[in-house]
């Protein structure tokens, strides 16, 4: 029986059906396409689905196709010019994507609506997209709260318990031997006395790095701990956790001072670590390119170079800028 695909696994495909649904309508949509897209649409359910939502989502935006769109039409001594390039012709290729564009931002966005964990609900402090914040908890640790993060304070006599239920922070924890500071995600553990460490939760593992002091960590089944010191961080998962020493310490939770950095990174999660900061979306539908590694330093306030410098990295990446808001990689 095929298993019930995560959020982010069935955000993907629904990505995966837009880049199908574009090519359908972009008048060069062969017949090994056509065999590739059933045959996609037959390997699982799930492919189905999302496909079918993605398809109702085009079709709801049929009143927008042969409308004009508000500011689209051209001065006057361009109506008249004869387009020399296709270059010249992008301008109206995006007038035809803009309804496909809007009806695959519309099916993501509602998914993800329809996702939001209810754990959530249950946030003593959150941060929306592209917002840090800063606060001080009843112990005196400081906590930075990262990009879309929220938190859950558990304090009592004998512990001090932080989870973390979506995203990243940084903690500097106030001393106190008798009440060690926990921080859990998911079900693994970081365990400290009196430290400076970040933490970051994603689908399947939890990413620490450890700036000062010592922790103690554990795994989700508490089969494997491990203790980490300054320059050390470590991926936790289900039932692993892998260490390494960080080859500049330097460079640890780099988002605090406004810098988002990619280190090798393959360029799928590159584009996410983008869409966690930037507003709108940008969506990488050419998989053949998913795996190719970005390197670079980018301000979290200027996100537009690092998607110019994704080009730069791989030349056969094509970009279309629909709007500010959604940027298509193809």
């Amino acid at each position: 029986m095929p298993t019930e695909p995560t959020p982010a696994d069935f955000e993907r495909l629904l990505e995966q059906a837009c880049g199908w649904l574009s090519k359908m309508h972009s008048g060069e949509f062969s017949l090994p396409e056509q065999q590739q897209l059933a045959a996609w649409r037959a390997a699982d359910p799930a492919h189905d689905r999302a496909w079918q939502q993605v398809r109702a989502a085009w079709r709801g935006m049929e009143q927008l196709r042969g409308r004009a769109i508000p500011g689209s039409e051209p001065l006057l001594q361009e109506r008249y010019r004869k387009p020399q390039s296709r270059r010249a012709q992008e301008p109206f290729l995006r007038r035809r994507l803009l309804p496909l564009a809007v009806a695959c931002s519309a099916v993501l966005a509602v998914t993800l609506a329809a996702f939001f964990p209810p754990a959530l609900w249950q946030a003593d402090y959150l941060t929306g997209k592209g917002e840090q914040r800063s606060v001080t908890l009843a112990d005196g640790s400081k906590v930075i709260l990262n990009t879309s993060t929220a938190l859950a304070i558990h304090f009592d006599d004998a512990v001090r318990r932080v989870e973390l239920l979506q995203g990243e922070a940084f903690f500097e924890v106030a001393k106190n031997p008798q009440r060690p500071f926990v921080v859990t995600t998911a079900g693994s553990e970081v365990r400290a006395v009196g430290t400076a460490f970040d933490v970051r939760r994603e689908a399947e593992q939890t990413e620490v790095e450890l700036v000062e002091g010592i922790i103690e960590i554990q795994d989700a089944k508490h089969q494997h701990s491990e203790r980490l010191t300054a320059g050390q961080s470590a991926r936790i998962g289900a039932e692993n956790i892998a260490v390494q020493n960080a080859s500049r310490p330097e460079s640890m939770a780099l988002w605090r001072d406004g810098y988002l950095q990619f280190d090798g990174l393959p360029l799928r999660e590159a584009v996410a670590r983008i869409n966690q900061y930037r507003p709108g979306r940008v969506l990488l539908l050419n998989s053949a390119l998913a795996d190719k590694r970005i390197s670079g330093l980018f301000r979290l306030d200027a996100l537009d170079q690092a998607i110019a410098s994704l080009k730069a990295a791989v030349p056969e990446l094509r970009t279309v800028n629909i709007s500010p808001y959604l940027v298509v990689l193809n």
